[in-house]
């Protein structure tokens, strides 16, 4: 640990030679973890796009539920699930990390609800509760092919879909793939104008990524993301940053193939997301 952010430490870049120097702070990152790092930014107040390895596969883990939920979000605007519709938690179907339906076995829950602790708290049985009512995993693949997603796939239910064993295409994505379809679901027409403002809600109220981004964003900006962990030492965060006169950031961050503790994973992402943040957000570097 005392290793990882005395390298941390070390990593210096000057704003002229940001691209260039970025590439070079990742690759030494990825040398230290011993593992695979993935990244896209997408600035819409300038529409300048970049990347690492951001055509490159990555385990979604629980970035996923952005996804099934705007898929579910999509049905409703179409009348295909009705607004109000409602699934029993069955305690045969409860799975790990489920820390809101955990407490509502034998109940009913509106479908909705269930995206709301997905959302906010990660809820798996929540997750899976939501990938039901739409279809199945292979139907939140269709939605995303319906709005020019060629690149993300969701194979598998939770909590198997976070098993993200090295060079399994099942339940990944791209960086860029993740990037473009966010500002989609957030800006484009994929959603109608009540979707797209609860999707983001959702996205603001998360309560379990403290850690990541949200932990070296400027207090002047606001942050709306998704995080998700998984096997072989991944770690990923989906994020949308804004503040008053400048348009949306978006971000994503992915790590895997690495032996890291979670703990340390979390401070990886949090320094990539920091010097991600020292060039477009206007922050002092660090270094």
């Amino acid at each position: 640990m005392k290793k990882l952010l005395l390298l941390f430490e070390l990593l210096v870049f000057s704003s002229a030679t940001y691209a260039a120097q970025l590439n070079v702070n990742l690759a030494a990152i990825e040398q230290h973890i011993a593992g695979r790092i993935g990244v896209s930014v997408w600035d819409t107040q300038t529409d300048e796009q970049w990347d690492y390895r951001g055509d490159e596969r990555f385990p979604m883990m629980s970035t996923f539920k952005t996804l099934a939920c705007a898929t579910m979000l999509s049905d409703m605007d179409s009348g295909k699930l009705n607004k109000n519709a409602t699934a029993k938690v069955e305690e045969r179907n409860i799975v790990v990390w489920s820390p809101v339906m955990d407490r509502m076995t034998g109940q009913t829950t509106r479908v909705e609800h269930a995206c709301e602790a997905a959302m906010l708290m990660s809820d798996n049985t929540a997750a899976n509760i939501v990938l039901r009512s739409v279809g199945g995993p292979r139907v939140v693949t269709m939605f995303l092919r319906s709005i020019g997603d060629k690149a993300t796939r969701l194979d598998r239910y939770e909590p198997g879909l976070n098993e993200a064993t090295p060079g399994d295409k099942q339940d990944t994505t791209t960086p860029n793939a993740m990037v473009n379809t966010l500002h989609t679901l957030l800006e484009g027409e994929a959603l109608s104008y009540e979707s797209r403002t609860q999707l983001k809600i959702w996205m603001q109220d998360n309560k379990v990524s403290d850690s990541l981004m949200r932990s070296v964003l400027p207090k002047d900006w606001s942050i709306a993301d998704r995080s998700g962990a998984g096997g072989f030492g991944s770690r990923g965060i989906t994020a949308v940053i804004w503040k008053e006169n400048h348009k949306p950031i978006y971000i994503s961050i992915y790590l895997t193939e690495t032996e890291l503790s979670l703990q340390a994973r979390d401070q990886a992402i949090a320094k990539i997301s920091q010097l991600v943040l020292e060039e477009y957000v206007d922050i002092p570097s660090a270094g």
